[in-house]
This record gives C-alpha cells, structure tokens and sequence, in this order.
C-alpha cells in the first residue's frame, strides 16, 4: 500500500530534505523513526529537495508499506513521538500506488520571507535580515518579467539538462517590516527562488537593470545572476497534485 504523508520541519537543524552522509536531514530522521515504528527498513519519496536551513510548511512525501498501518490519528501520535520537535508529522492517507510525491505533484508554492526593519537576532533563523527598505512596486515590475514559462539556468546552479520551467505567478506584498514572495510553479531548479528572490533584492538596489533580468532569459547561463538570498528565509508552503 502507498501512503502520503505532509510533514513541517524547521530546516534550522538540518542540512536540507535529501539524506547525505556525514549530516542530519530531514528525509533520513523521518525513515529513522518509520524504521522504529515498523522495524523494517522504510524509504520516503519528498515532492522535491530543499537546500539547508529551508523551511517546510507542508512539504509532501509519499511511502510503501505492505503491513497494516494503524489509524491516521494514531499514527500521527506514534510517529510523532519518535521524531524530535523540529519535525511534525500533520497528516497521512492511503492513496492510489501509482502516486509518488515528486512526480505527481502539478505545482509548488514558495514563500521568501525579508525582514526590511531593524536586525532581528533571534529570528535570524527564519528569515533574511535584509534590513533595507524594499520598493514593492519597483520590485514587482522585475517580477513580472520572470511569469510564464522561460528557461531559468542562469537563475539556478542545477546541473539537469531540461532547465525550462513555468512560473504562474510571483506575489509580492508587505505586514509590517516583513515582506513576502510568494512564488508558484510547475517545478523549480536547485536554488532557483532563492536566486529569483535574490536577484530582486539587486534591483531594489539598482544593482540590475529589467533589461539584465531579460538578457538572463534569453541567454541562460548556469548562476549568471550571481545572488542568492539565503536558506533561512525560505518556506516551502504548499505542493499542489491537481
């Protein structure tokens, strides 16, 4: 039987989702408790990777378990108890066995979250302290240029050969010192919104012209656009399937 579960996890603790050796992440501590819950070996697909220090709201991971799972609330109790408090598991149902997290998923929602007021140290870890005004409305004209399907390497340092992805929409608004992007595509790129985001901020400064955001369009390059705003600001918030 297949089961997709959606989990949150603050990515402060963790070098990113995918496991790697010599690091804690968040894929290996959730197989770690699934294996103590149903002692056998137990491997989770996410909807996607997400870099150290990057949040999940509702990240969205898919399993096979051919036992007999018990029932949703009191797996999410069990579950949960196993794994430390910068992990929670919020739901789980059986689904059809064809579907696999990642390559079901038809959209992704991304928020960026910049602290433009004073330096905040003690949520230094959940967004940027950017701590400059930021022009919403400047802003947004660079943002509309980046809408629709484009090839986005040079906003990217992904090393895949297919590099064309659809962005639907980049929102773009502002409570109190905290402004958010909010950005939803078909897919993205290893460090694609970070780059998006931190290739807004430059033209914030006037650092980068419209014409420097068309030119990284037309001429996709690998991280032509240099800046990449940092992990600690970034939230994956939702995984769309239909």
């Amino acid at each position: 039987m297949t089961f997709k579960a959606i989990v949150s996890y603050d990515g402060s603790f963790f070098h990113g989702w995918a496991k790697q050796p010599n690091n804690v992440t968040v894929q290996q501590t959730i197989e770690e408790a699934l294996h103590k819950l149903f002692h056998k070996k137990i491997t989770i697909y996410g909807s996607g990777r997400t870099d150290a220090y990057v949040h999940a709201i509702n990240q969205v991971f898919s399993f096979s378990y051919d036992g007999q799972l018990m029932e949703s609330n009191n797996f999410i109790v069990a579950i949960n108890n196993l794994l430390p408090k910068t992990i929670r598991i919020k739901s789980i149902e059986k689904v059809n066995d064809k579907f696999n997290a990642r390559f079901n998923a038809k959209s992704k929602t991304y928020t960026y979250i910049v602290n433009q007021g004073e330096y905040s140290i003690f949520q230094n870890n959940y967004f940027y302290n950017y701590n400059k005004k930021i022009k919403i409305s400047k802003v947004k004209k660079a943002a509309k240029l980046l809408i629709g399907k484009h090839n986005f390497l040079s906003f990217s340092t992904s090393t895949l050969e297919d590099t064309i992805r659809t962005i639907n929409f980049i929102k773009i608004y502002k409570k109190k010192e905290r402004v958010f992007f909010v950005v939803n595509g078909n897919g993205f790129l290893r460090n694609q919104v970070r780059m998006i985001v931190g290739s807004l901020l430059d033209f914030n400064e006037d650092k980068k012209t419209l014409d420097d955001f068309q030119s990284l369009l037309k001429n996709p390059h690998k991280g032509a656009c240099i800046t990449k705003a940092p992990g600690c600001g970034l939230y994956l918030f939702e995984v769309q399937y239909k």
